[in-house]
């Protein structure tokens, strides 16, 4: 994990001290996985954390639509 953060941090100028609590807070929560040794680089969002996305989608559609209504 810690070389795909590396690139994220080069990429976007985020520290990678920043991205690396980040990754952890979020796989603590279970909304990301992450970590097994065969795919050191791929980290992937949980059930619940598709399901968050989904809801933020919802509702910022919702949003958009009420205020060009």
């Amino acid at each position: 994990m810690t070389s795909l953060l590396k690139l994220l941090s080069m990429e976007s100028g985020v520290p990678l001290s920043t991205l690396k609590l980040n990754a952890r807070i979020l796989r603590e929560f279970n909304l990301i996985t992450y970590g097994s040794m065969g795919r050191a680089q791929e980290a992937r969002l949980s059930a619940l954390g598709s399901f968050i996305i989904r809801l933020l989608d919802d509702e910022l559609d919702a949003r958009v639509i009420v205020r060009s209504g």
